[in-house]
């Protein structure tokens, strides 16, 4: 049984592979993750953009495949069996 924090690593850590590690290291500046817990499952996301934007205005932050991130993955991780089920995933190019 994994707990929230475990959820998230695993989540995040499956995410930022999904996206490519190289490519959001190179983006890390324009880079954003959340986490929810949901019912029997914790929910991540990571969005990245390759072009910088205008500095946030504190307005509400859209993650969704609907947000102003061109890249983005998000997954559930199970509690109770550690299931990686990926959701809305952009991904880059890759080569």
């Amino acid at each position: 049984m994994l707990t929230f924090e475990d959820a998230k690593r695993v989540g995040t850590l499956a995410c930022l592979d999904k996206l490519g590690r190289d490519f959001v290291k190179q983006h890390r500046d324009t880079a954003c993750s959340a986490y929810g817990d949901h019912d029997g499952h914790a929910f991540c996301f990571v969005g990245i953009s390759d072009t910088p934007d205008t500095p946030w205005d504190g307005g509400a932050i859209v993650l969704d495949n609907s947000s102003k991130f061109p890249y983005m993955a998000s997954c559930n991780v199970a509690y109770d069996t550690g299931a990686i089920t990926f959701l809305d995933c952009i991904l880059p190019n890759r080569q």
